[in-house]
This record gives structure tokens, sequence and C-alpha cells, in this order.
């Protein structure tokens, strides 16, 4: 059976919803979970082309938070919100350095430096207001779920 978009659109979804259970039922404190899954996103955003995993597991070696759970973060980005992640970082790259260089997709290996420099700029800026915003759903979700939090 040929794989069609719908069946491609429907693994990735069920992959995030595994994701999203594996940090909901994480074992640690809530911090340590939300510390993770913070650092995985911000891996996951920033343009690293699959090495988020990887660069996940060296800061493990430095700073204590669940793996499992950054791991699971890591996969905010994938086939579907990758394209979109790197435009918007450029976007907001641009919007940072007041350029108004446009991308010529014909020609774009001619300014790559240029481009690279303010993606990477953008990218910075989006993987740490993502990894702030995961980090404090994050920690919030779990401490409801745990009855730690009382409103």
């Amino acid at each position: 059976m040929k794989p069609t978009k719908r069946n491609c659109f429907i693994n990735i979804l069920r992959k995030v919803r595994i994701n999203f259970l594996k940090i909901y039922y994480a074992r640690g404190s809530a911090h340590e979970i939300a510390l993770g899954a913070a650092i995985g996103a911000f891996w996951g955003v920033f343009p690293t082309f699959g090495l988020s995993t990887i660069l996940s597991l060296l800061m493990y070696k430095f700073i204590r938070f669940n793996i499992v759970a950054a791991l699971s973060g890591a996969f905010i980005s994938n086939p579907l919100t990758s394209p979109f992640l790197l435009i918007i970082s450029y976007k907001v790259g641009a919007y940072i350095l007041d350029t108004n260089n446009p991308v010529d997709y014909n020609n774009w290996y001619k300014n790559l430096a240029e481009i690279g420099y303010v993606l990477i700029i953008g990218a910075t800026v989006v993987s740490l207001l993502t990894s702030f915003i995961v980090y404090y759903l994050t920690k919030y979700v779990i401490e409801k779920r745990r009855g730690l939090r009382r409103d």
C-alpha cells in the first residue's frame, strides 16, 4: 500500500500524541520534566537538522532534567512544522536585523552567509521564546495533574 498524504499526517499526529503523553506521565519533579521539554523544544525549533537528540543528550551531562521529556519535546520539529519554523525564524531574524533582503529561491546559495546569519539570529529568538512557553505550560500541566497547584 502506497503511503498517502493523509496517512503521513495521521502518523505524525499519532507521534505527537505519544510524545505529549510521555511528557505528561514522565517521572521526576515538575521542574525537571518542564526543563527537559523546554530544552528539547529549543533544539527542535533551532535549525539543528536532526541533531536535537544528540544535543539534548550532551546537555544532560551538564544540566539535570528529564531526558525523556527532552527527547519528546524535540519532536516539536517534524516534517509538517519544520518549513514553518524556518520561515518564522528567518522573518524574525530579518525583522531584528532590519534587512529587506528577500530570499530568491533560484539563487539562494549566492547569499547563503547572509541568509544563514539572519536565520540563526531569528532561530535563537524563536527557540528561546518557544522553550519559555513550553517550560511554563508543561510545568503548569504537570502540577495541575499532580494536584500541586491550588487555584
